[in-house]
């Protein structure tokens, strides 16, 4: 392990966490934070550091490992997974920032997790020695425990924002008041900026920072840091999705073995409905994690090949990982609703699994219509919107419409 662990070793690392982690689930619940010691463990484990670069002392690991690692987390805690694949992987972006801004950042953060902030926003005010930054941005997950924030803010009047800005602890308040049904223990604060002054190397435009080969991509070498974001962003609920849906199958199946009828004190086991949806259940989740595996290796063969996501893969990215989270929160939804009421009080283990999963799945990025409509509108040869998409070739030699079938 001298150059650092692997991703299998990170994956057993993960999975000897889940019975600490189960215990800890509900503790995480009434904190609205990952506890302290869980915090520990997780980065004791190496999980906090599969994409942060070697130079400053990562693993820098292939694309896919923050969804195995995070799959396996999830099982036990889906707050615990939501900080693991999709928090821990945020340090990537720092990577993205120009050689000053990454130099600071990793000097005073050898051991780092990075939040990030885009639902609301600031606006940027330019000053003789960089910038003044006042906002406000939703559903900062993991801040409670961060070195750093990323957030999006606007310089001047257009409709979007147009940077991204690397924010230091003392640069915010934060607001503590995420009090969601699932995914409890994330600590998806609110946090508040009043005019913090920004030096210009924590300030990226947005093109820059979301188009291939960003300024510090040149300081690596690995292709992580030097793609379009876009589709590779699609995939950091991947591993969250179907853990949760997975805990939720485990603690189901663990439960209903000593189960009776409350009223006749049958065996709930022997019924064979419940063995038919606990066995479709179990398809819905092998599926799910068939799709997302496979969508996670075609961005690795891309990134690792040198070459740029095209429209079909977007398209692949906003339809079927949306259609991935769909049958995993139908199995965990189905399996919580078969314990009955006994599993809608309480500290029922498939009940938080469900609530969990499905608060995954409200995401903007896996918004049904959202997501869905770009292949419709993509086969009608009606424009999407997005130029990577429509820029492509609509049809084939046959003239009919392509449909994005690479995952």
């Amino acid at each position: 392990m001298a150059n650092g662990p692997t991703k299998e070793d990170l994956v057993v690392a993960a999975r000897d966490l889940i019975p600490t982690l189960r215990d800890r689930a509900e503790e995480a619940e009434d904190l609205r934070r990952l506890p302290d010691a869980t915090v520990s463990d997780l980065k004791a484990a190496g999980l906090h550091k599969v994409y942060m670069p070697r130079r400053f002392g990562g693993w820098e690991m292939d694309w896919g490992a923050h969804m195995e690692v995070s799959r396996e987390i999830s099982q036990a805690c889906g707050s615990a997974g939501w900080i693991t694949g999709l928090v821990f992987s945020h340090i990537m972006w720092v990577s993205r920032f120009g050689a000053d801004a990454q130099e600071e950042f990793f000097a005073a953060n050898p051991d780092p997790i990075l939040a990030t902030g885009s639902a609301g926003g600031g606006g940027l005010t330019e000053t003789d020695d960089g910038y003044e930054l006042t906002g406000r941005w939703g559903f900062t997950s993991g801040i409670d425990h961060s070195d750093g924030a990323m957030v999006t803010a606007k310089l001047g009047d257009g409709p979007m924002f147009t940077h991204f800005v690397l924010l230091q602890p003392d640069d915010w308040e934060n607001e503590g008041n995420w009090t969601a049904e699932g995914l409890r223990g994330t600590g998806s604060h609110h946090i508040k900026v009043s005019g913090a002054r920004i030096p210009a190397h924590r300030v990226i435009t947005m093109q820059d920072m979301l188009s291939p080969n960003p300024p510090g991509s040149k300081l690596h070498n690995s292709y992580i840091y030097k793609v379009r974001p876009a589709a590779y962003q699609k995939s950091w609920f991947a591993g969250i999705l179907v853990g949760t849906a997975m805990g939720a199958l485990q603690e189901y199946a663990a439960l209903s073995k000593t189960r009776k009828g409350a009223l006749f004190g049958e065996s709930i086991v022997d019924q064979v409905p419940v063995q038919v949806r606990v066995g479709e259940a179990a398809a819905e989740i092998h599926a799910a994690n068939l799709i997302v595996e496979n969508f996670c290796k075609l961005l690795h063969d891309r990134g690792s090949n040198g070459q740029d996501i095209i429209g079909e893969d977007l398209l692949s990215a906003k339809r079927d990982m949306t259609f991935a989270s769909r049958l995993c929160v139908k199995a965990a939804e189905r399996l919580s609703g078969m314990m009955g009421v006994s599993a809608q009080t309480g500290r029922n283990p498939v009940q938080r699994h469900f609530r969990d999963c499905r608060t995954v799945t409200t995401h903007i990025e896996l918004q049904w219509d959202h997501s869905m409509a770009p292949t419709g509108k993509y086969l009608f040869e009606v424009p999407t919107g997005d130029p990577l998409i429509d820029g492509a070739e609509m049809a084939t030699e046959d003239g009919n419409p392509r449909l994005g079938t690479r995952v």
